[in-house]
């Protein structure tokens, strides 16, 4: 029986609006439930460059169509002059809807995207018969659950998930720090409800810090071990979560251990 549902016609910014919680969320519960709260009501400014350059290689790489309809790279325009003032303002008005990177960042984003692309591996996975970027919803134990998998490997039962990493040499710990084990568990367990079939999930990593002139790329599965563990915590955040429906924060605070160095 299909206890899940799959939709390619959601944007991200209508897929996060739905109601429904998310490897994202549970990364603020694992914290404090009222990281939630705050989150939807703290007010929202600018991305930071890393999550810039990390977007924009997810969609440069497994949407090529609308990263360029999407994003533009800046020209470097001399704006002492009036004659520059005037062409940075033309500029500006003619992508005022388009995301503009700077010059240095579209190209680092480009030759990230065809680093991943010469990998045989890489290549294989993200552009082989599948579906791109899209959103899975699903129940838990009767809490509603969302995961958007950056690609779905038809007839394989593979999701491949895109990651940028400063140093790729030390990706273990981004495992660890960003809790893509627990990614792992829940992106899974959409995917089993769906199809009954248990996917195998495949991080593609590329790294930022360019390693003799390349920026290098590496492609792995977590051990048993990794993902026991995921999904331990991916169970455990969501009764967390279904105890911050039921009763709220309240005056929950963190524990800040004690370090002797």
């Amino acid at each position: 029986m299909i206890m899940a549902t799959i939709t390619t016609s959601l944007t991200n910014a209508e897929y996060r609006s739905v109601a429904a919680v998310s490897k994202s969320d549970l990364d603020l519960v694992a914290k404090s439930a009222a990281l939630l709260e705050w989150s939807r009501n703290a007010p929202r400014g600018e991305c930071n460059a890393t999550e810039i350059i990390g977007t924009a290689t997810h969609c440069a790489t497994l949407e090529a169509d609308r990263f360029a309809v999407d994003y533009v790279k800046s020209p470097k325009i001399e704006t002492r002059s009036n004659a520059g003032k005037a062409a940075a303002a033309a500029f500006a008005e003619s992508c005022k809807d388009k995301i503009v990177l700077s010059a240095d960042d579209y190209e680092m984003t480009e030759a990230m995207r065809d680093s991943v692309l010469a990998h045989p591996v890489a290549r294989e996975l993200l552009t082989s018969e599948g579906q791109s970027e899209a959103s899975i919803f699903f129940e838990v134990n009767g809490i509603k659950c969302k995961c958007r998998p950056d690609r779905i490997v038809a007839n394989r039962h593979i999701l491949a998930d895109l990651k940028t990493t400063d140093d790729i040499d030390k990706f273990y710990w981004s495992v660890r720090d960003y809790r893509y084990h627990v990614q792992d568990a829940s992106y899974s367990e959409g995917y089993f409800q769906l199809t009954g079939e248990w996917p195998r999930f495949i991080f593609v990593v590329v790294g930022k810090k360019r390693v003799f002139g390349r920026h290098p790329v590496r492609v792995f599965e977590l051990s048993q071990e990794w993902k026991d563990q995921g999904r331990a915590e991916f169970m455990r955040d969501l009764e967390t979560y279904r105890d911050y429906l039921e009763f709220g924060c309240g005056l929950e605070v963190e524990t800040l251990a004690f370090r002797n160095k």
